[in-house]
């Protein structure tokens, strides 16, 4: 026979107390937990949203990113001969010359905290392969003039670029480029980036070679081949698929998801101690209503699950808060310096029903674990001896 819920519900508000203080605990578990998670969360849906499995990324061997690169116009007329390159009607292949640049940027929000943007000069042709990006406001930049295009997400996350400012450029930051669009891109790493004529670039930082290089394929079924023509002895160039090149630039996500399970881990051991010892309390404060219990017929069973499901009630309510508050930052605008590419990328915080869940069977978890030292101890306090000392 199970005792009733509100006789659990009674029992709870008995001793306030510790009861709140574990209620506290839980819930800033629940919250740390899922909050950082909904950190590398952003960052990977923004990466693994960047990209088509028909575009190859082309750069230096050895490099780990496109702003490490350096490649020169007789490597990359090479790729020409790639097999499954696709064409316009005109024979034309689909091949976008890319240079990755950096500039520093203040923050809207913290001004003496520059950023580290991403800048990347393209052609024409880049707009076609980088299918996702779509003008939102404003026009494209003329062709070998001082304009650029900035990501919606850079717009939002850094100051002075907004259409009409003027961002100042080149090697020695004295060309002034006029802002003349803000576009987006789905959400993508894209969305943090500057985007300016090669031409003009190349004049302004006193430099002609290129970063990266990216083909489209006229089908995903043979990215493998072309990649293994362009890694071989005819190119020697290092390829990756574009979906698979930001993959692996989320890689940092990862590391910030491993530290979370760590540090939340410490602190779910300590909040396991707290649930333990608000219910240690409960017991031997109640010794002689558990041995009354078990007087008028209910079993040591009863007598366990009743704590359990008391444990279970207090970290629910606390996963519940612990969720409401991490839920205020979900969407929140943040970036972050990739260890990788050596410029920021600006994500959303992303608090996903997956990482919600965790939060709960977290919480639950704690729960249980907490609860069975006390529930086992209450299952065998002696009726007599608990009787008689009352």
């Amino acid at each position: 026979m199970a005792l009733p819920l509100r006789y659990n519900w009674r029992n709870i508000f008995a001793r306030r107390f510790s009861t709140v203080l574990t209620f506290g605990v839980v819930a800033v578990v629940v919250a740390v937990l899922v909050i950082l998670l909904s950190f590398s969360e952003g960052i990977r849906i923004s990466l693994t949203a960047t990209g088509s499995p028909r575009n190859i990324v082309v750069i230096k061997p050895g490099a780990t990113a496109e702003s490490t690169s350096i490649l020169f116009n007789d490597e990359l007329a090479l790729l020409e001969q790639t097999p499954g390159l696709h064409r316009d009607m005109s024979g034309r292949a689909w091949i976008s010359r890319e240079r990755c640049l950096q500039t520093s940027i203040p923050r809207v929000d913290v001004a003496d905290r520059p950023a580290n943007v991403a800048i990347r000069a393209i052609d024409e042709i880049a707009f076609d392969l980088h299918e996702e990006v779509r003008l939102i406001e404003g026009r494209r930049f003329a062709r070998g003039s001082e304009e650029v295009i900035v990501g919606k997400a850079a717009r939002d996350r850094y100051a002075g670029l907004n259409i009409g400012d003027e961002v100042a450029l080149g090697r020695l930051a004295n060309r002034r480029f006029r802002v003349v669009g803000i576009f987006e891109a789905r959400g993508s790493a894209l969305e943090s980036e500057i985007w300016a004529d090669y031409t003009a670039m190349s004049s302004a930082y006193e430099a002609h070679f290129y970063s990266s290089a990216m083909l489209r394929l006229s089908d995903p079924a043979v990215a493998e081949a072309a990649i293994a023509h362009i890694r071989g002895p005819a190119v020697e160039l290092e390829a990756k698929t574009e979906t698979q090149y930001y993959k692996d630039l989320s890689q940092q996500a990862d590391q910030i998801a491993a530290l979370t399970i760590v540090l939340v881990s410490i602190m779910a051991f300590g909040a396991v101690f707290a649930v333990a010892n608000t219910l240690y309390a409960a017991v031997d404060a109640r010794r002689r209503e558990i041995a009354m219990l078990r007087t008028i017929g209910f079993s040591r069973g009863s007598v366990i699950g009743a704590f359990v499901i008391e444990s279970l009630m207090i970290c629910g309510a606390a996963c519940a808060v612990g969720l409401a508050v991490s839920l205020v930052f979900d969407g929140a605008r943040q970036d972050y310096l990739s260890d990788t590419t050596w410029t920021v990328l600006a994500y959303e915080l992303k608090v996903t029903p997956r990482i919600v869940a965790i939060g709960l069977m977290l919480a639950m978890c704690v729960g249980v674990i907490g609860a069975v030292a006390p529930a086992w101890r209450a299952s065998r306090v002696g009726i007599i001896e608990a009787l008689r000392k009352a």
